[in-house]
């Protein structure tokens, strides 16, 4: 008897998806991955962060940080229920920010100076879930992007770098919760 075929979780394709880009390359390569797989992309490029050269024939609409009521109305007003957050931010300062009454909600609800980036970057995905978008990874649309399991030299950690290796997984475990450094 051939084994039981494993139930396959149907998810709906995507059609349009909303791209938050900050700085860097990855706002490009996430575009070039919608380009390849018939997504049309809208972009919200910020103001003083994202590349407008990445912005050539494509769909998007220009906000400063500080802007989530005006953001929020593009993304609704170009039919986005599925959204990436991907690129770099430099944190404003709060002059610099200029929150709309949406933006200073959010921040009254979550503080502003307390908060790491992890800290931060959770709570405005609370906040756009709540809103009604899904929030995705660039992986779900560029998973060639992402390193391949394995190495990725042609050296293999010896028995000793498994020592160190391990030992820096115990450290980054205990400093993750602490919002402490990027690893």
């Amino acid at each position: 008897m051939p084994a039981p075929e494993k139930e396959r979780l149907v998810t709906p394709q995507i059609k349009k998806l909303g791209i938050l880009a900050g700085g860097g390359a990855m706002p490009a390569a996430l575009i070039e991955a919608c380009a390849k797989q018939g997504i049309e992309p809208f972009v919200i490029a910020f103001e003083n962060q994202t590349d407008p050269q990445i912005l050539s024939g494509i769909d998007h609409e220009w906000s400063r940080l500080g802007a989530v009521g005006h953001v929020l109305k593009a993304l609704r007003a170009n039919g986005i229920h599925d959204l990436v957050l991907i690129g770099s931010i430099r944190r404003p300062s709060l002059s610099e920010l200029k929150p709309d009454l949406k933006a200073a909600a959010f921040f009254a609800k979550n503080g502003l100076k307390a908060m790491g980036d992890n800290d931060l970057l959770q709570a405005l995905r609370e906040f756009l879930e709540e809103e009604g978008f899904n929030i995705h990874g660039i992986q779900k649309f560029a998973s060639e992007i992402l390193c391949p399991d394995g190495p990725v030299t042609k050296h293999k950690p010896s028995k000793d770098d498994w020592i160190d290796i391990r030992r820096g997984v115990e450290v980054l475990t205990a400093m993750g919760p602490l919002d402490i450094g990027q690893a």
